[in-house]
């Protein structure tokens, strides 16, 4: 029988561990506190903390799911009623619609194709600096837009997926990075132009200097360095390796500026939490053009080099130095916006992200990840990766959920996690 949105609403008002003897209003903000009424979602440090503040002007903590995938309308049901039962009050970014009347998520916009978990042949750069590039921003933002601005249940914009910035993790793993790749662009291309300004600019117009540091004698003028392909440069030269730094900044202040000039134009009032960066693949000036145009940092925990099976130890190490720094630089609160972790299983014994040696390993893990995160004011949530156990043939693994493949929770990890986020959001709110 399908499940009555009124009963999920009846069960979600008489949660014991939400209420916490007060009540919620109608987004899941807690209503014993107060902040502005602005009648949009937006961030306001309220009492010394920062908060997701909701339309009504209550403040919200989020511990949310990303990846909820379901096939029927049973599944759908099941799902808002798991994530309820569980204490989860937010449906992660590029949440599915049908979860809105319950929990609010993030929309998502795909804004270019260097992610992390693409294979090799649909991961590309892009010339960020060209009239078409600036167009489709445009305009994709411009559609997203049209959606966000109609349902109050959105909280706001989540970009790019996990991009590749950190110059030697790209090489390692696609062989180039975005610097190159502009750099190897035809003269007459607009990325091709910025870049030879920018050396220009950084060897204050003496061609000599410039030749000497990149130790390319066969150019003459910047005119031949316009049309070079560059393919002999020494990348591990100091002074290449230092401008390459600055011009990924470039790169990605002015993908940046594109996106906020959009939103600028189509939803003013938007909050939009950035791109979910990886851990550490990214420069400490892409975090403060993160605080620059954006309203948050958003991270996923690990692994900075992976995803594979037990690599890394990022996504199953809390240290909180690294948060500490990223709010330092941006200026900015903190979204914890996709974080995996596993554990083994006889008939999955390999699986992505950290594994854990078994579910109630993974289940006391979760528990105290969360407890410290909740220590750090300028954190503003935490939003798990992965609602159900998803297998992947061609790599034989799992991207391992708290909902099996058959259906039913994980039985230890389920009620840990329903005890951990129901004690959690006890603890902020009485705060």
């Amino acid at each position: 029988m399908r499940t009555s949105r009124y009963f999920i609403l009846l069960f979600i008002t008489c949660n014991p561990f939400f209420l916490l003897a007060q009540s919620l209003d109608q987004f899941g903000g807690y209503t014993g506190k107060k902040g502005e009424t602005t009648n949009r979602w937006h961030i306001q440090k309220i009492d010394n903390r920062h908060w997701f503040v909701t339309p009504e002007g209550h403040p919200m903590y989020i511990i949310g799911v990303n990846h909820i995938d379901t096939e029927t309308e049973a599944d759908r049901d099941a799902a808002i009623t798991n994530l309820t039962d569980m204490n989860f009050n937010c449906s992660g970014y590029g949440m599915p619609d049908f979860m809105l009347s319950s929990h609010p998520g993030f929309l998502g916009l795909k804004l270019h194709r260097a992610a992390h978990w693409l294979p090799a042949n649909q991961f590309h750069y892009t010339d960020v600096f060209s009239e078409k590039y600036a167009r489709e921003i445009d305009q994709k933002v411009k559609a997203a837009c049209e959606v966000g601005t109609k349902d109050k249940r959105i909280i706001g914009y989540s970009l790019s997926d996990t991009p590749h910035y950190e110059l030697d993790i790209s090489r390692r793993r696609r062989g180039t990075d975005w610097v190159s790749f502009v750099r190897e662009l035809k003269g007459s291309t607009a990325g091709k132009q910025r870049y030879v300004s920018f050396l220009k600019q950084r060897y204050d117009n003496d061609f000599l200097a410039f030749q000497q540091a990149y130790r390319l004698g066969q150019l003459e003028n910047w005119e031949a360095a316009a049309n070079y392909d560059f393919d002999y440069l020494e990348l591990t030269r100091p002074k290449v390796r230092a401008d390459d730094e600055l011009f990924l900044a470039v790169i990605v202040e002015e993908m940046y500026r594109l996106i906020r000039k959009s939103f600028d134009r189509y939803d003013p009032e938007a909050l939009v939490v950035g791109e979910k960066l990886k851990s550490y693949d990214h420069t400490d000036d892409i975090i403060r053009l993160t605080g620059k145009y954006f309203d948050a940092v958003s991270i996923q925990a690990g692994p900075t080099e992976g995803p594979d099976v037990g690599q890394g130890t990022d996504e199953s190490v809390f240290d909180a130095t690294y948060w500490e720094k990223l709010h330092q630089l941006s200026g900015k609160p903190v979204l914890i916006t996709d974080h995996g972790f596993s554990f083994y299983t006889p008939e999955h014994p390999r699986t992505l992200w950290h594994q854990f040696l078994s579910e109630e390993k993974a289940a006391e893990f979760y528990d105290g990840y969360i407890k410290q995160v909740i220590q750090l004011p300028y954190v503003i949530g935490y939003i798990k990766c992965q609602y159900r156990d998803r297998y992947d043939p061609l790599r034989d693994l799992l991207k391992q959920g708290f909902i099996q493949e058959n259906g039913k929770p994980y039985p230890t990890l389920s009620k840990q996690m329903k005890e951990t986020n129901g004690i959690v959001f006890k603890q902020l709110y009485r705060k």
